[in-house]
């Protein structure tokens, strides 16, 4: 009879460790995982007169299709440990002509597809002033991992505000991914 009064308690001792061990492992996890930020090769950006027929609340200011993203040349040793792939860093900056502004931009957003796929917004710009140069867009925290590793297409919209811009324009994107890596 004193035997089976010991079972429920050696079942709750055995929750309780079973419990402490899961946590350690998670915390272990957590406390093996890096990031590798990466920035990617500049984008130039041109806007000429062709733009001005397509002067409309949004528009597609650029469209460009990328290779894949050679994730494994990037990480090296770490092959096959990768977890996720998120952009951290997109800014989009005039170059030329050196007197103009971004003011006839109100807002912007980019959106990746991938090949095959549908769109998806990575990125959406803050409120433009009539004074900027160039926009950092405030970056979405999503896991790009499986589309970066095909060729993907990168396209930047924006709503104009009907201020016609000094034309041409040039541009450049400045972008970053961020590769989180687990060991375990």
């Amino acid at each position: 009879m004193k035997i089976k009064s010991w079972n429920p308690l050696l079942l709750l001792v055995g929750i309780g460790i079973s419990l402490i061990l899961m946590q350690s492992c998670d915390k272990l996890k957590e406390a093996t995982t890096f990031k590798i930020k990466y920035d990617l090769p500049d984008t130039p950006v041109t806007i000429d007169s062709s733009f001005l027929s397509k002067l409309k609340v949004e528009t597609e200011l650029f469209s460009q299709s990328f290779p894949a993203i050679n994730i494994d040349s990037i990480v090296g040793k770490n092959t096959g440990l990768v977890d996720r792939v998120n952009f951290y860093k997109m800014k989009l900056s005039l170059i030329t002509p050196e007197s103009a502004t971004i003011n006839w931009l109100t807002s912007a957003r980019i959106t990746i597809t991938p090949e095959g796929g549908v769109p998806v917004e990575i990125a959406t710009s803050p409120v433009i002033a009539a004074t900027d140069r160039s926009v950092d867009f405030v970056v979405k925290d999503i896991d790009m991992l499986t589309t970066v590793k095909k060729p993907f297409i990168l396209t930047i919209y924006g709503n104009l505000n009907g201020i016609i811009p000094i034309l041409p324009m040039e541009l450049v994107m400045q972008s970053g991914i961020e590769i989180t890596i687990s060991p375990l």
